[in-house]
């Protein structure tokens, strides 16, 4: 029996993110999966539309099931490199429909856990308190973040760019940080327009320039999550799960 696992990204227009931190992962799950057709969806349909006009094609989720269904594959997965179980994430098991789909990669207490300590070790790395960006979202799945903060190390902050936990909400407990030095890394899986706009852009409304006014010593570390081994790895652990 034909057997694929779709790996399925929010998506970048950004060919250096594309390259560090989403084919990083898929050439993780081909490598664990060597029997398996690993194919890539982006479920972003602005991200295609882009893309498009350059003469770029992506299929999203529901293009690639119809492929496969039609080339004869018998058994297919998805696996979501989705952060949290938001409205990207809902998309693609609404199109799964009963197929085996991997859960997001901050969802259980010990994914958090997980998290909450490979981001100390950044920390440590750095040599100074990280600050971290996620993305946010209006969806009830943006309290994960808030589960996730409290996980967190003290030399570990978390603020999002959009939703309710904004850099402003955590201002005080910056201020509080020793000597006000700060490393900000995107808390996503690609280094693509939040992190390199929102995070360290030179706009006056960047997180960048708004602490520096503030004070503050920043460095940014501006690598997505899907650069790290040990993402790639989780990425892969949590494929292994709908496997059994």
């Amino acid at each position: 029996m034909k057997r694929a696992i779709v790996a399925v990204s929010f998506g970048t227009t950004h060919p250096d993110a594309e390259a560090r931190c989403i084919r990083p992962v898929e050439q993780a799950l081909r490598a664990a999966f060597p029997d398996w057709e690993i194919c890539r969806a982006w479920t972003s349909r602005i991200i295609a539309r882009r893309l498009a006009a350059r003469g770029e094609a992506v299929e999203n989720e529901t293009e690639a099931l119809e492929r496969l269904r039609s080339d004869g594959y018998g058994r297919i997965a998805f696996v979501p490199t989705h952060m949290i179980r938001g409205q990207e994430y809902e998309r693609v098991t609404a199109v799964a429909a009963g197929l085996p789909v991997s859960a997001p990669l901050l969802d259980t207490g010990e994914d958090l856990k997980w998290m909450a300590a490979l981001l100390d070790d950044l920390a440590a790395d750095e040599g100074r308190t990280l600050l971290a960006m996620g993305h946010g979202t209006d969806h009830a799945a943006d309290a994960t973040y808030a589960r996730l903060r409290g996980e967190l190390t003290g030399r570990v902050k978390l603020a999002c760019v959009e939703g309710r936990h904004a850099l402003e909400g955590i201002m005080d407990a910056l201020e509080a940080v020793p000597g006000k030095a700060l490393t900000l890394m995107p808390l996503m899986l690609v280094a693509g327009d939040h992190a390199k706009n929102d995070l360290a852009g030179d706009e006056p409304d960047s997180w960048k320039r708004q602490l520096e006014a503030r004070g503050f010593d920043v460095r940014v570390r501006l690598e997505g999550l899907g650069a790290l081994r040990d993402v790639q790895q989780r990425f892969v652990e949590k494929a292994r799960e709908i496997m059994k």
